[in-house]
């Protein structure tokens, strides 16, 4: 990918971000009111339900017959390798909070979530190979629009590093990650088919995500109008 259409995939990436944090329910709650423990911690089971599973499909496009390129199967390996066990952090960040929860006694993910996961496992092995790059783009680049959302939860519910390792650890894990993703997509996005593919699993898996994050949030509606199973499970396990 030549100089100039990266910059252009930069524009439509804050594009896309501009839209979809204005139009998210989640997002725009914690920008104008105290954040509630309960609905950073709905929001944490779901991380630690789709990271579990980004170690496992990125290695799947590194197993592909027809990836093409050695550069970018290695790549997909070693990025893979370094994702594994990534949702223990979030699980982690759970229990700091006062929650009490085994691996298996996590609620399951709510299916918005369950969407999100499966298309990042359809990209990865069907299509043009070059494309997860473009969930890896918006991903490993992401602290620079959501960090006045973390800076808010954070102060609302006087959190120390260790309620936010996910976050922490990404945000200086995913400095030198978003460098390398920028360097293969230069090396390996080559044909304009390459440029479509990639832009359309940005922005598809971006929406997604926002998707799963107003779930969380209606999930948290519920709770408070004693219609949620998930958010009475969480108030049971509060310094249980």
């Amino acid at each position: 990918m030549q100089h100039e259409s990266f910059n252009k995939l930069n524009f439509a990436l804050k594009k896309l971000w501009d839209r979809e944090l204005s139009r998210s329910k989640f997002i725009n709650f914690i920008e104008n009111n105290q954040v509630p423990k309960h609905l950073y911690a709905q929001y944490l089971i779901e991380t630690y339900h789709y990271t579990q599973h980004n170690a496992l499909n990125q290695a799947l496009v590194g197993a592909r017959m027809d990836i093409n390129n050695f550069s970018y199967q290695r790549f997909c390996f070693h990025h893979a390798e370094e994702e594994v066990g990534h949702q223990m952090m979030a699980l982690n960040d759970i229990n700091n909070m006062g929650y009490r929860f085994d691996e298996n006694e996590l609620p399951k993910a709510l299916p918005q979530t369950t969407v999100l996961i499966a298309y990042l496992y359809w990209i990865s092995t069907q299509g043009n190979p070059i494309q997860r790059l473009g969930y890896s783009f918006w991903a490993e680049n992401c602290y620079s629009y959501i960090a006045p959302i973390l800076k808010k939860v954070r102060t609302d519910l006087d959190l120390a590093d260790k309620h936010m390792t996910f976050f922490v650890a990404h945000a200086e894990i995913d400095s030198d990650h978003s460098a390398e993703v920028e360097r293969m997509i230069k090396k390996v996005c080559l044909t304009e088919q390459d440029s479509r593919d990639l832009s359309e699993v940005m922005e598809t898996s971006l929406v997604l995500t926002v998707n799963m994050m107003d779930a969380v949030f209606e999930d948290y509606q519920a709770f408070r109008a004693g219609h949620s199973d998930r958010g009475t499970l969480l108030e049971a396990r509060l310094n249980g």
